[in-house]
C-alpha cells in the first residue's frame, strides 16, 4: 500500500496542486496508520495490503488512545482522502470511508468590542509591536487565516482600491477588499520596512507562526486582554460574526474567508450570549409595552 500512497500524492502535488502543508497531513495520518497497525503489514500494493473495514476500525481505536476525538478527526479526513482516490482508481471494488468521531461542541469565545477597541488604539513602540498591531488589523478587518497573512507580499496589497490578494488552500487564489483604516495602517507600516513580504522578519523573510504568536500573546499580556479562545483564530470568529451581524451575505462570507463548503462557514457562527440578548430586547413584549 505504501506504492499506491506514494503515488496518491504525487497525483495530489502535481495535477491537483496541494499546497505542501496538505499534502504534510496526509504523511502524517498515513505513518499514523502504519504505526497503529504494524509496517509490515503495510508494504506493497498486494490485495491483501489495502484498507479492510476492519483495519480502519483498529485504526481509530489506536488514534484515540494517544489524542482526542478532535485530533483524531484531522487524521481520519486525510485517511478519507486516500481512501477515495483508492476507489476512484479501481484499487479498491469498495468506497471505505470512516465516520468522523463525534466532538462535544462548544461556543467559542471570540474578540468582544472592548478587546477590540483596547487592540486596535494601541499605540506601538518597537517594530516588533507595529508589525503585529498591523497583523493583528489586518486579521480583525479582512478574515484572512494567519498562514495567508504570514505570507502575504507586499506587493499582493493594492492600496488604490483597497483590495488584498492571498493565496489559501489548494494554493488558490481570492481577491478581498479591506476598509481605508486598514489601508491606514498598513501603508504606515510598510514605510517602516522595505522588504518582500508585508509582514518581514530581519532578513527579509516572512514572519513564522510561532513567532507571531509570541508577539501576539505579549501583545494580549500588555493590554490585559483575556477570555477569549485561541489566538489568531480568535480574530476570525469575530469578522465572520460582524459581517453577517451587520448585513453582509452567507454566500459573500463563504467566498471571503476562503471556504470551499458553506456548511464550513456556518461553523463560525454559533451565536454569543451578547446577540442573543440584543436580539431580544428588541423582541421582547414586555420590553417594548413600556
Amino acid at each position: 500500500m505504501q506504492v499506491l500512497f506514494d503515488l496518491f500524492l504525487k497525483e495530489k502535488l502535481y495535477l491537483c496542486n496541494l499546497s505542501p502543508k496538505t499534502i504534510e497531513s496526509y504523511k502524517q495520518a498515513f505513518n499514523s496508520y502504519k504505526r497503529v497497525l504494524g509496517g509490515e503489514r503495510i508494504g506493497s500494493s498486494k490485495a491483501e495490503d489495502l484498507p479492510t473495514k476492519h483495519a480502519l476500525t483498529e485504526f481509530v481505536i489506536g488514534l484515540r488512545q494517544t489524542m482526542s476525538a478532535g485530533g483524531a478527526n484531522v487524521y481520519i479526513r486525510s485517511m478519507n482522502s486516500f481512501l477515495s482516490w483508492l476507489y476512484e482508481n479501481e484499487h479498491t471494488s469498495e468506497h471505505l470511508r470512516i465516520k468522523p468521531l463525534k466532538v462535544e461542541t462548544k461556543i467559542r469565545k471570540s474578540f468582544d468590542f472592548a478587546h477590540l477597541q483596547a487592540i486596535v488604539r494601541f499605540k506601538a513602540q518597537s517594530f516588533t509591536q507595529h508589525r503585529i498591531h498591523a497583523l493583528l488589523c489586518l486579521l480583525i478587518d479582512t478574515g484572512v487565516r494567519i498562514d495567508e497573512a504570514l505570507t502575504l507580499k507586499t506587493s499582493a496589497v493594492d492600496f488604490d482600491n483597497c483590495l488584498v490578494t492571498v493565496r489559501g488552500k489548494g494554493n488558490k487564489e481570492r481577491i478581498i477588499p479591506f476598509s481605508f483604516e486598514l489601508r491606514k495602517v498598513l501603508f504606515k507600516f510598510i514605510r517602516r520596512h522595505n522588504q518582500k513580504f508585508l509582514f518581514p522578519v530581519r532578513d527579509g523573510g516572512h514572519l513564522e507562526y510561532h513567532n507571531a504568536r509570541r508577539d501576539f500573546l505579549r501583545l494580549m499580556s500588555k493590554l490585559g486582554i483575556k477570555g477569549f479562545d485561541g489566538a489568531f483564530h480568535a480574530s476570525r470568529r469575530l469578522f465572520a460574526r460582524n459581517y453577517l451581524r451587520r448585513g453582509g451575505n452567507l454566500f459573500y462570507l463563504k467566498t471571503v474567508m476562503g471556504h470551499t463548503d458553506i456548511k464550513t462557514t456556518e461553523k463560525y457562527l454559533d451565536v454569543q450570549t451578547e446577540a442573543l440578548q440584543e436580539v431580544h430586547s428588541r423582541v421582547s413584549v414586555l420590553e417594548n409595552i413600556h
